[in-house]
C-alpha cells in the first residue's frame, strides 16, 4: 500500500509517493563514508517563507565523530569537534564556548551524517522519493524534546546535496552543499582547537 505526501517546505514543494520498500539513499551514502569536504550556503527562512539570514562557509567531516564547520560570510564562526570536546568560537565576539559531545550528537544532523547515530533508535525515517533531481530522506526525532521537528537530506547520485531542518518555531534552515568531496585524507589539525589569547572562555564541561 502507498500513501501520498504534499509538503510545502523551504521553497520546495514535496508531492511524492512513499512506499513500503524505501530507496534509502542515506544508508547508501553512509555505507562507505569516511570523510567529507564541502562548501555550503545556509539560509534561515521564517514561517512566511521569508529569508531572514544567509551565511556561507566550509564543512569538513571525518570518522569517527570529528567535524569542522566554519562560517566565513557575513561573519566568522568555527564549530569544531575532535569527537570528545566541542569548541564554538565566535571570532567577531572573541568568545569561545567548550562543551562535551557525549551522546547528544547522536540526535543531531551532524551525528546522522557521520553515521554515529542508530537511526532507527533515534528517528522515524521516511523515504520521500526523488524531487527536483534529489533523492530525499526525512528523519523525525523520537525525542519529543528535540529542538527540531524533522531533518530532510537530499542526495544527488549518492552525494549529499542539500539538508533542510524544520525547528519547533516554524523556521526552516536550508543548507545547499557544493564542491562535495568524499573520503579524502584530511589534516588532523582541522579537528583540534588552540585557544587564542585574550578570548573569553566559557567552559561548560566544568559546570
Amino acid at each position: 500500500m502507498a500513501f501520498f505526501l504534499t509538503i510545502h517546505f523551504s521553497l520546495i514543494t514535496f508531492h511524492v509517493q512513499a512506499t513500503e520498500e524505501p530507496n534509502n539513499p542515506l544508508q547508501r551514502f553512509l555505507e562507505n563514508f569516511k570523510s567529507l569536504e564541502a562548501s555550503f550556503v545556509q539560509s534561515l527562512i521564517n514561517e512566511k517563507g521569508e529569508e531572514l539570514e544567509r551565511t556561507e562557509g566550509i564543512l569538513y567531516l571525518q570518522q569517527p565523530g570529528k567535524f569542522h564547520w566554519i562560517y566565513t560570510t557575513p561573519y566568522t564562526q568555527k564549530i569544531i569537534s575532535d569527537g570528545d570536546a566541542l569548541w564554538i568560537f565566535d571570532e567577531d565576539l572573541e568568545q569561545l564556548t567548550i562543551r562535551e559531545m557525549g551522546e547528544a550528537i547522536n540526535q543531531t544532523p551532524a551525528g546522522v551524517i557521520l553515521g554515529n547515530s542508530n537511526i532507527t533508535e533515534h528517528f522515524i525515517q521516511v523515504d520521500l522519493g526523488k524531487i527536483e533531481g534529489f533523492d530525499w530522506i526525512e528523519l523525525t526525532p523520537r525525542d519529543i524534546e528535540a529542538q527540531y521537528d524533522n531533518i530532510r537530506f537530499g542526495f544527488d547520485d549518492n552525494k549529499l546535496g542539500m539538508m533542510i531542518i524544520a525547528d519547533s518555531l516554524g523556521q526552516i534552515t536550508r543548507i545547499d552543499f557544493s564542491d562535495v568531496k568524499t573520503n579524502l585524507e584530511l589534516d588532523s589539525t582541522l579537528f583540534s582547537f588552540v585557544i587564542p589569547d585574550d578570548v573569553d572562555v566559557i567552559d561548560e564541561r566544568q559546570q
